[in-house]
């Protein structure tokens, strides 16, 4: 499969609810310590649950014939003096469609998306999970800490990184919502 088999596009809550939550199933299920969620309790929810989960972030997704082959989140801090701020959230790309530079286009699409309404990307992952780290500092994120035992999943704990990418987004970020 090459880059003109699929296509990132904007996720539609309703419309790619079901497709998203195989992406998300999929996620949970192959790498089930890189993610605060659990697979349990993702396979249990309704599809308007997930429609409606999916309205509260900006999702995107690289779909290949109806199908999330890679599944990317952005969200806004909600309070008044972080809204300058956001978090990237829930990046995952199918074993199968690895390689392919489905990471990259999909963190591309939130950086463009987002320096419309934001100065600054945040995002946390684990310490063992070496390929998300190169991707994200292929991208421009560098390291800004490290939480000790920041995700304790049955096998054991993990330390978060924590990761800031600077955007040169509206100088009214603040007043921005996507």
């Amino acid at each position: 499969m090459t880059s003109t088999d699929w296509k990132v596009r904007r996720v539609h809550p309703e419309l790619d609810a079901e497709t998203w939550r195989d992406a998300r199933l999929d996620a949970l299920r192959v790498a089930p310590t890189a993610f605060a969620s659990l697979h349990s309790e993702w396979e249990k929810k309704p599809l308007r649950e997930v429609s409606a989960w999916l309205n509260r972030a900006n999702h995107f997704a690289a779909f290949a014939k109806g199908r999330a082959l890679g599944i990317i989140a952005w969200s806004q801090i909600a309070y008044p003096a972080g809204r300058h701020r956001a978090q990237v959230l829930n990046v995952y790309v199918r074993p199968e469609a690895r390689g392919q530079g489905i990471g990259d286009a999909l963190i591309e699409a939130v950086v463009r998306h987002a320096e419309k309404h934001v100065l600054q990307l945040e995002l946390g992952v684990t310490a063992d999970n070496p390929a998300a780290l190169a991707l994200y500092q292929r991208h421009g994120f560098r390291e800004i800490g490290r939480l000790p035992r920041g995700y304790h999943h049955a096998d054991g704990f993990r330390d978060e990184i924590l990761m800031l990418r600077p955007l040169d987004g509206p100088k009214d970020a603040a007043a921005q919502h996507p």
